[in-house]
């Protein structure tokens, strides 16, 4: 209930005032709620955020909402609603490509500028989408989860597990070629769906496979079910590394003892910022804190990232029309320079981010500590034993 009245918050509009609009399309519900929801705070708090401020050179921003369910059906429903019903400005919001991807081709379809709140699928700015831009981006994830069998806990067997999600998949096949090229054998390369409900067979061929390391390329929900079955279906030295959804707090509320000496990939949570404004990000935590009565989600910061990246292209579009052209909107964001907790955000000519970093942490006593990048740690590696 509180975030359908914050999300009524943001859209109400002064009186008079031409408002400017933005769509959003979200997986609010299904499998990949948790971090759809995440995302969404995020989005809505740097609306709230900017409309608290004034708006955009005095006009309101209005948030329209699509719940794609987690379906890539609906999720190009949501989008084609959004650029030609609503004839919104520009699209934020996403998490996995398969969903990102039809947005993105509506978005392409329909000339309107959209900004991907989590993204890592290579063939999206490959293949020249003038209007997608995104800000999160795959080769810092194949550096950091790597680094883990290369560098923190040496490794010449490795396991690797991934979700069949686009992202996943291609993440996996680059972390294969990476540690093959410097020696390291991949012993197990299995994939899976998202949501999958039993680990233990894949734990099982894991195990045969003689690996006492595991690259874990799925999502939160899958990281639960894998961490509550992995301890009985392989040996005490068994050492899991999470790409996505590792950093959730839930996680450790949820599996207490389980959650111990599990390693994952992070690029902000609060008190942390690898490459970004960490004044910015102290701020931001209280701000949210105050507004959603609870502490911001890492993945919160990929939704608020993406918004503020439209808001400022708005904010340059619109001196020229109100409500502004889309295609002004689009250049306005290939001229992005904005210092954000996450990260210092200019995109590419292919709308990659330029300056996106990924670290490595390990839960010890049910917190998360920095180990990667090693100038940035702020401990040591509780190596598993047998």
């Amino acid at each position: 209930m509180a975030l359908g009245l914050f999300a009524a918050q943001c859209s109400r509009e002064p009186k008079g005032a031409v408002p400017l609009r933005i769509g959003e399309v979200a997986s609010l519900s299904g499998a990949l709620a948790a971090q759809g929801t995440a995302v969404h705070e995020g989005v809505l708090y740097a609306v709230s955020e900017v409309n608290a401020a004034g708006g955009v050179g005095g006009h309101p921003v209005k948030l329209i909402t699509r719940d794609d369910g987690g379906r890539p059906d609906e999720a190009t429903t949501a989008a084609q609603d959004l650029t030609t019903r609503e004839r919104v400005s520009a699209l934020v919001g996403g998490y996995v490509d398969s969903i990102v991807g039809p947005v993105a081709q509506v978005a392409e379809r329909e000339h309107v500028p959209y900004v991907a709140s989590s993204s890592l699928d290579q063939r999206l700015t490959q293949r020249g989408n003038a209007w997608f831009f995104r800000i999160s981006r795959l080769e810092p994830f194949v550096d950091a989860t790597t680094a883990v069998p290369l560098e923190l806990l040496p490794a010449k067997e490795v396991a690797i597990l991934f979700s069949a999600t686009p992202g996943a998949t291609q993440l996996a096949r680059l972390q294969k070629e990476r540690l093959e090229a410097h020696g390291v054998r991949v012993s197990a390369f299995e994939s899976f769906q998202t949501g999958t409900p039993d680990f233990i067979p894949l734990l099982a061929r894991v195990k045969s496979s003689g690996a006492r390391l595991l690259l874990m390329d799925g999502f939160f929900a899958d990281n639960l079910v894998l961490l509550r079955q992995v301890s009985g279906q392989t040996s005490p030295d068994f050492a899991v590394v999470g790409a996505f959804g590792m950093e959730f707090p839930a996680l450790v509320e949820q599996l207490g003892p389980l959650a111990e000496g599990a390693i994952g990939a992070i690029v902000w949570e609060p008190g942390m910022s690898l490459p970004g404004d960490l004044e910015g990000s102290r701020a931001y935590e209280t701000g949210f804190t105050r507004e959603f009565k609870h502490s911001p989600a890492p993945l919160s910061m990929y939704g608020y990232t993406a918004a503020r990246a439209v808001l400022a292209a708005l904010e340059t579009a619109s001196r020229t029309s109100v409500p502004p052209e889309r295609d002004a909107v689009r250049d306005a964001l290939r001229g992005t320079d904005l210092l954000l907790p996450l990260e210092h955000l200019r995109f590419d000519e292919h709308g990659n981010p330029q300056r996106y970093e990924v670290g490595i942490f390990q839960i010890q006593s049910g917190r998360h500590v920095l180990l990667y990048p090693r100038e940035k740690a702020a401990g040591k590696m509780i190596v598993p034993k047998s």
